[in-house]
């Protein structure tokens, strides 16, 4: 959908059900990687524990992740996401809120919706989770300008994200997840 059709009524509830679904796997850039270490203080080696690394076993990215790159690591080729306990629960969600709401991952600020830069206009959708957020379709109208500021910024990091992971795999003989997050917390293009 073109960012100006069809109004929709959106409030997130707090309810934390996108943060306890086992099967939606929250995918993040490199400038939400930097956002997470500074908002917690942490270094390379401590911020890695946050997140898994998800092998691709094949060339093809699965429907949810065609627009985010898997980088080279040590094990192959990864998407990097915030880490699940054995619940499915998202590391960050603690009694029932976000740790890190102030600087939580672009996939978790749009979350029920999804955006695609189609060149010359930006369109958006819903993720194909949207059925587990009870806030869709309550609360106030969803505003255009802030679809539109989100699918911005949203679209802005992935695109930065996805030039460094091209660089990154085509530059690294051995690459190690280590590595890769050390790099991403000295480069300047993730600074926020």
């Amino acid at each position: 959908m073109n960012l100006e059709d069809d109004r929709i009524q959106f409030e997130c509830t707090k309810c934390g059900a996108c943060c306890r679904e086992d099967a939606l796997l929250v995918t993040v850039t490199g400038r939400d990687i930097t956002r997470i270490s500074m908002g917690l203080g942490l270094d390379s080696n401590e911020v890695i524990r946050a997140f898994d690394f998800y092998l691709v076993s094949n060339s093809e990215s699965p429907e949810g992740l065609r627009d985010i790159p898997a980088v080279n690591t040590e094990h192959g080729p990864a998407y990097i996401a915030l880490k699940k306990l054995e619940t499915g629960d998202c590391i960050f969600l603690k009694d029932n809120l976000c740790m890190i709401h102030t600087f939580r991952p672009g996939v978790c600020r749009s979350f029920p919706f999804v955006f695609r830069d189609g060149g010359d206009e930006k369109t958006w959708g819903f993720s194909a989770m949207k059925e587990i957020c009870p806030g869709l379709g309550s609360g106030p109208e969803v505003e255009i300008s802030d679809l539109r500021e989100l699918a911005d910024a949203v679209l802005e990091d992935i695109e930065i994200f996805k030039d460094f992971v091209e660089e990154w795999n085509q530059d690294k003989e051995k690459p190690t997840a280590d590595s890769l997050v050390e790099t991403i917390l000295s480069e300047l293009r993730f600074t926020v």
